[in-house]
């Protein structure tokens, strides 16, 4: 992406790939969801990159950084993103998380192994409890199978990730992804390439539960210090923040504000990007970063 480097930041357990633009503002680390890497962000990065100093990362496990062993709980994402900003940024960084890179921006800040300034949380549960009852549940054990046994094209693999069947709040029957409003044949296409380049076992420690073993919300959630924005998708359109989880989460979080976008699903940005963008950006505005 113009005006962009991509770069490696080795790690002491990883090697992070990762893009950085131009110093043009404070720094500001993106964190994409499971199965996505950076790329996840480029619709944002033009408009954010002239106020701020984005790096944004690929996660353990996925895109081009580096895959470990059972090596994917949330404290062990968190691991690798304190260690990049004490090292890139030791005065201190905003981090903007997506799902995944939600929870890993929530224990980050709550650890205290590097200064956070502030948190923007893409919908991200809270409870563990909430994914086993989800419709991502059943989406991400089939795409899980897909991986494990895709052998074809990029193409090949967007096809039938189309083809995955999930449950749909309201709806009496289950519908397959393609059908869903947002995902396109480039959409799902963009989610294959991602995909691909993601370690299964990344999926199945969160299908397992494994992932969240030391994801205590009630303990961490408290220790943030720093102001957090909740951006809430509509749980009736795919959302995974519940309502129950976003009153959970401004009661433990001693600075938190919340906007929720009744018209955007779980991949918000993504599929519209300019509401979320003028919350993020009035929100850093409002704070010290």
């Amino acid at each position: 992406m113009l005006g962009f480097t991509e770069k490696v930041f080795s790690g002491s357990q990883v090697s992070i790939n990762y893009v950085e633009g131009p110093a043009n503002g404070p720094p500001l680390i993106l964190l994409h969801g499971l199965t996505r890497d950076w790329h996840a962000f480029t619709v944002l990065l033009p408009q954010l990159s002239r106020t701020f100093h984005v790096s944004a990362m690929d996660l353990r496990g996925h895109g081009r950084s580096s895959r470990v062993a059972g090596g994917y709980r949330i404290s062990q994402f968190a691991h690798d993103v304190a260690e990049f900003i004490s090292a890139k940024f030791p005065a201190g960084a905003a981090i903007f998380g997506h799902s995944l890179g939600a929870m890993t921006a929530m224990l980050t800040a709550a650890d205290g192994n590097c200064r956070i300034s502030a948190l923007v949380l893409g919908d991200s549960m809270i409870t563990p409890e909430n994914f086993r009852a989800s419709l991502y549940a059943p989406l991400f054990r089939q795409l899980h199978a897909l991986l494990l046994r895709h052998g074809g094209s990029q193409a090949a693999l967007a096809a039938a990730m189309g083809k995955i069947v999930i449950p749909v709040p309201g709806l009496d029957e289950s519908v397959c992804i393609e059908d869903l409003p947002g995902n396109t044949p480039e959409v799902l296409s963009e989610w294959a390439r991602c995909a691909l380049l993601a370690d299964p076992e990344a999926i199945a420690m969160t299908l397992e539960g494994t992932a969240f073993a030391d994801w205590f919300p009630h303990e961490a959630l408290p220790r943030i210090g720093c102001p957090a924005l909740l951006l809430q998708a509509n749980p009736e359109l795919d959302g995974m923040l519940s309502d129950e989880d976003a009153r959970l989460a401004l009661r433990l979080v001693p600075n938190a504000r919340h906007v929720k976008f009744p018209l955007l699903g779980h991949a918000l940005f993504m599929h519209q990007a300019k509401p979320v963008l003028d919350a993020v950006m009035s929100f850093l505005a409002s704070v010290s970063v």
